[in-house]
């Protein structure tokens, strides 16, 4: 058992190597642009070490050709962090080092070891999980305020795909707005308001989003203004917000509960009982 860990510690090692010496072998023959070059070394960590595992399951992957449709749909949703392959390298690599780290803490049963790689496996899922909540929050904080934009612009006299570009190149960066980048470029390829709104639902998978989608399409569908519809989705989409503060609020108290009482209280009846049973004992002791 510790010689096949440590055999795969030391492949793994030298496949790292040389294949960070082969890229940038390959990089200085190429020669690329600065402006290339600085793209390449900003590149996200994990991207970094997910590339040589990825690329050797992308080639088995290409002969055994499974669907992953569900997975490819809460990649995209979770705005492609990574892809497709780097996905399952992700979880290989960590149903390998929890046991690892357990091997390396002298946790050598196999019951433990088992359980490890079983979480290990898991935990890719519950990261992805986390990144499409936290991007559906960032969408849902920042959409009102990109609707009373495009109603503004609307109003002014402008095309909805125009104001939607309008308002794409002035604000921020952020999620919605990347969605709507790409809805514009949808369009541009050829594909209609209808279905590039469709797509944009899909790729977000929010109901917020949704329903913002449904409204437009209604309005365009029943010859209504949309002004009128831009306005609607932006007080529902706030009252939306609202209510989601105020139910974390209500739910503050209760995720507090378990800290307060395995780690706070402990401590407090520490300091309180503390000087108490100190002087008891001394009394015990002296009356003895």
């Amino acid at each position: 058992m510790e010689f096949l860990f440590i055999s795969i510690l030391i492949f793994i090692s030298i496949a790292t190597f040389f294949y960070h010496f082969s890229s940038q072998q390959l990089s200085e023959k190429i020669r690329l642009p600065k402006q290339l070059k600085t793209d390449i070394n900003q590149r996200d960590g994990l991207k970094r070490i997910l590339d040589l595992p990825s690329d050797l399951i992308s080639r088995v992957l290409g002969r055994i050709k499974i669907p992953f449709n569900k997975l490819n749909t809460s990649l995209v949703s979770a705005g492609k962090p990574i892809n497709l392959h780097q996905y399952i390298a992700f979880k290989i690599i960590m149903a390998f080092a929890f046991p690892l780290l357990l091997y390396i803490l002298n946790f050598n049963k196999p019951t433990a070891l088992v359980i490890a790689a079983c979480a290990g496996f898991m935990f890719p899922g519950l990261w992805l999980k986390g990144q499409i909540s936290s991007r559906q929050l960032s969408i849902l904080r920042d959409l009102p305020d990109i609707i009373d934009l495009l109603n503004i612009c609307v109003g002014a006299g402008l095309d909805f795909m125009v104001s939607v570009r309008r308002v794409v190149s002035e604000t921020k960066d952020c999620a919605i707005s990347r969605e709507f980048k790409v809805m514009l470029q949808e369009v541009q390829m050829g594909q209609s308001r209808r279905d590039a709104l469709r797509n944009l639902s899909v790729r977000v998978n929010s109901t917020d989003v949704s329903s913002f989608v449904r409204s437009l399409s209604q309005a365009d569908r029943m010859g209504s203004p949309i002004t009128e519809a831009l306005k609607i989705q932006a007080e529902e989409l706030r009252i939306r917000r609202f209510q989601k503060g105020e139910e974390s609020a209500l739910k503050a108290p209760i995720k507090l509960l378990l800290p307060l009482l395995f780690f706070i209280l402990p401590v407090v009846l520490v300091i309180v009982a503390g000087p108490i049973m100190i002087q008891f004992t001394r009394g015990n002791l002296l009356n003895f």
